[in-house]
C-alpha cells in the first residue's frame, strides 16, 4: 500500500491542527497534547521512524512556570556512506492558545499548522520514492516553545535541541526551517506575487546552485531568494545562525491575520500549499545527495544580487498604480549595477532592501 495514502492529506493535517479540538496548541495545554499525538500518528502513518529509540519526543524540562513542553522528531534513514549525515526539515507546532478574554482560540493555521502539514507530506513523498544513490538521512522536526513567552530565549525548543544533541547538530549538513507558509501574497495580485515565497540564508552555506536549479521545478510556485539581512529576523533558524550552522529559512512573510483569532484554516491557499509540498520533496531529494562542498558555513556570505533580482521580479508585475513604483524599479536597477561592480551593496544600501521587503508586505496585505 502507498504510505502516502495511509496518512491524512495536507489539508486534513492543517484543519485538524487549527481546529477547536487543538485550541491554539499553546505549549503544555490539552490542545497542544492532542496536536502532538496527532503529529506523531502522521509520522507513523508516513513511515517516518522515531528519532529517540522508540520515542518521537524530546521532553523540555524546566520551562518557566513548570510548563510541560516537548519537541517531536522523526527520521527517514539514509543510505551508504552518507547515511550518518542529516538534512533537517522543521516547522514549529506550538501556537498562542486561547484568548485572555475568552472570546475564542488562536487557530494558528498559517502560523504554523500549514508548515507542519507541508514538511510531513514532503517527507512522505521523499520516503515513498527516495534517491537510489548514497543519501543523507532526513530528520523531520516539529519544535516546541517557539511562540511567546519562549521566543528568543534559551527555553525555545530549537535551543534545547541544539544544547542537548551536540553530536546530532554536528551531523546536520543543512537545516530547512519553514514558517508562515500557508497564505498567498495578497488577493487579486499577480500570480508571480501571490504564489511567491522567500528563501533566506542560502548565501551563508553555498547551497545556491541547488536552489537555483530548483527555481522552476514546480509550475506555479516562485521561490524568491533573499539575503538574510533583507528580512526581519524571526523563527527557529536563529539558533542555527548563531551557531554558524548551515540553514535556509522559507517563509511567505506575515499577513494581516498573523497572531489573531482569524488565522483560520479556510483562509489559506491550498493549491499553493500543495505545490509547496512538491517543491520541498524535490529539495529534500537534491539535498540528500548533494556534494559536501555546498554545506560549509560562510559567515560573510551575502546575496544582494539575488535579493534585488527577486524584488525586481515582484515589483515589475505589481499594479502600475502602486505608489512610487517607478522610483522603486529605478532604485533596483541602480543597485544592481553597484552589485555588478562591487559584488554586494554597501551597508547603508543594504538597509533599503529590508525597506523594500516591508513595502511588499504592505502592498499585498
Amino acid at each position: 500500500m502507498n504510505i502516502l495514502s495511509m496518512a491524512d492529506s495536507t489539508l486534513q493535517i492543517i484543519h485538524y491542527l487549527a481546529s477547536r479540538y487543538c485550541a491554539g496548541r499553546r505549549t503544555g495545554t490539552g490542545g497542544w497534547k492532542r496536536a502532538q499525538e496527532y503529529i506523531i500518528q502522521q509520522m507513523q502513518d508516513l513511515g517516518i521512524l522515531p528519532f529517540y529509540g522508540e520515542s518521537y519526543l524530546q521532553p523540555l524540562p524546566h520551562l518557566p512556570e513548570n510548563i510541560e513542553g516537548a519537541n517531536i522528531l522523526g527520521y527517514i534513514p539514509g543510505k551508504g556512506r552518507l547515511k550518518n549525515r542529516y538534512i533537517m526539515i522543521e516547522a514549529h507546532y506550538d501556537h498562542l492558545g486561547t484568548d485572555d478574554d475568552e472570546l475564542g482560540y488562536y487557530p494558528g493555521a498559517d502560523d504554523n499548522a500549514a508548515a507542519v502539514g507541508i514538511i510531513l507530506r514532503a517527507a512522505g513523498h521523499f520516503h515513498a520514492d527516495p534517491p537510489q544513490a548514497d543519501r543523507r538521512s532526513i530528520l523531520v522536526a516539529c519544535f516546541d516553545a517557539e511562540e511567546p513567552p519562549f521566543f528568543n530565549s534559551p527555553h525555545m525548543g530549537v535551543e534545547r535541541f541544539c544544547e542537548a544533541n551536540p553530536e546530532v547538530l554536528n551531523a546536520i549538513d543543512l537545516a530547512v526551517f519553514l514558517d508562515l507558509m500557508g497564505h498567498g501574497l495578497g488577493t487579486g495580485t499577480h500570480e508571480k506575487i501571490m504564489d511567491s515565497f522567500f528563501l533566506i540564508g542560502g548565501e551563508k552555506c553555498g547551497i545556491g546552485p541547488v536552489l537555483n536549479q530548483l527555481e522552476t521545478s514546480v509550475e506555479g510556485i516562485y521561490p524568491r531568494r533573499m539575503g538574510i539581512h533583507a528580512v526581519p529576523p524571526s523563527g527557529n533558524y536563529i539558533a542555527f545562525k548563531n551557531r554558524e550552522r548551515p540553514f535556509i529559512f522559507a517563509t511567505s512573510g506575515r499577513n494581516h491575520f498573523y497572531h489573531t483569532l482569524f488565522d483560520s484554516a479556510e483562509k489559506l491557499d491550498y493549491p499553493k500549499i500543495n505545490r509547496l509540498v512538491l517543491y520541498f520533496s524535490y529539495l529534500l531529494r537534491d539535498l540528500s545527495t548533494a556534494p559536501r562542498k555546498y554545506f560549509t558555513y560562510i559567515p560573510k556570505g551575502a546575496a544582494d544580487a539575488e535579493s534585488l533580482k527577486s524584488l525586481k521580479e515582484m515589483f515589475r508585475v505589481m499594479d502600475p498604480e502602486t505608489p512610487n513604483l517607478e522610483k522603486i524599479l529605478n532604485y533596483i536597477e541602480k543597485a544592481e549595477k553597484i552589485c555588478e561592480t562591487n559584488g554586494n551593496l554597501p551597508l547603508p544600501e543594504q538597509s533599503k532592501l529590508l525597506h523594500l521587503v516591508k513595502l511588499i508586505e504592505q502592498y499585498v496585505s
